[in-house]
């Protein structure tokens, strides 16, 4: 399974006191139609984060697995899905990354939501007379991370990519090596958090 990366324009809010560290949001919305994902549109079933683990879920800001800002197995981040979608909770460590993700959310700068994961089941209807295909995320198999964003994108993926087109579009190796790379370091911190546990 190849790691993909979705992101959504997604209302941000910081908790009403002024000191208040704890943000929240929506990084998957149920049954939102994508933006256009290179000749598909994409929807979230509201059953495919049933028995998904959320408990080794990052928070970081740009799809920078460095820059953590929150972890669910550390209680910094907490996760819940609703009817809405998955939705966060987050408490932000005073640090200097954070200090500026908080302000940049105040000021409107940060306003999107992206989430890195993998599909065990997907499904696909051929759009015709030049309406796009849509591709139905039936049930993700591993979160790795939310992200927060300032430029909500939709990059394209392999695996979406070569089951829409059968291999006739090329997704660019940079993004391959990158999300390989991510997915990789992720699984090695988790395997290391369960030896250290």
């Amino acid at each position: 399974m190849n790691n993909e990366i979705r992101s959504y324009e997604s209302t941000l809010e910081i908790r009403a006191e002024t000191d208040s560290r704890t943000i929240e949001g929506y990084p998957i919305v149920f049954n939102r139609a994508s933006g256009d994902l290179g000749g598909f549109i994409e929807f979230v079933d509201p059953k495919a984060l049933d028995n998904v683990d959320l408990s080794k879920v990052y928070l970081i800001y740009g799809h920078e697995i460095n820059d953590v800002l929150a972890r669910s197995d550390a209680g910094s981040l907490k996760l819940e899905v609703d009817k809405i979608g998955l939705k966060f909770s987050a408490e932000l460590p005073n640090t200097t990354l954070a200090n500026d993700v908080l302000e940049n959310i105040r000021v409107g700068n940060i306003q999107g939501m992206s989430f890195g994961f993998t599909v065990s089941h997907d499904n696909w209807e051929w759009g015709t007379n030049g309406k796009p295909d849509v591709r139905t995320i039936d049930q993700i198999d591993q979160l790795f991370e939310i992200t927060l964003t300032p430029i909500p994108a939709y990059p394209d993926t392999k695996v979406a990519l070569s089951k829409r087109d059968l291999h006739e579009k090329e997704v660019s190796k940079s993004l391959q090596i990158r999300n390989a790379l991510v997915l990789e370091i992720l699984k090695y911190q988790a395997n290391k958090g369960d030896k250290n546990g």
